[in-house]
C-alpha cells in the first residue's frame, strides 16, 4: 500500500473526482454511493476502487495528470 502525504492525496482526489465527471457525469449521489465501503470492507462500486488506485499510482508515480485550468 502506497502511503501518500497531503498533497499527494489532495492531487489523488482531485484527479479522480475529475475522472469520475468525465466518465459518469456531475452526479454528486452516484458518486458518494460508488465510493461508500460496504460491511465487509469492499467498495459498493469495485470498479470506482480500481480508477481510485489509478489515480494513487499516477500520482505517486509522477504520471501527467490533467492540466491545471486557468483561473
Amino acid at each position: 500500500m502506497s502511503t501518500l502525504d497531503e498533497r499527494e492525496a489532495f492531487l489523488a482526489m482531485s484527479e479522480f473526482l475529475w475522472r469520475y465527471a468525465q466518465r459518469a457525469g456531475d452526479d454528486l449521489i452516484t458518486l458518494l454511493g460508488d465510493t461508500e465501503i460496504e460491511a465487509d470492507g469492499g467498495p459498493t462500486d469495485p470498479a470506482a476502487w480500481d480508477d481510485w488506485l489509478a489515480c494513487v499510482r499516477d500520482v505517486k508515480t509522477g504520471r501527467p495528470l490533467r492540466q491545471p485550468q486557468d483561473s
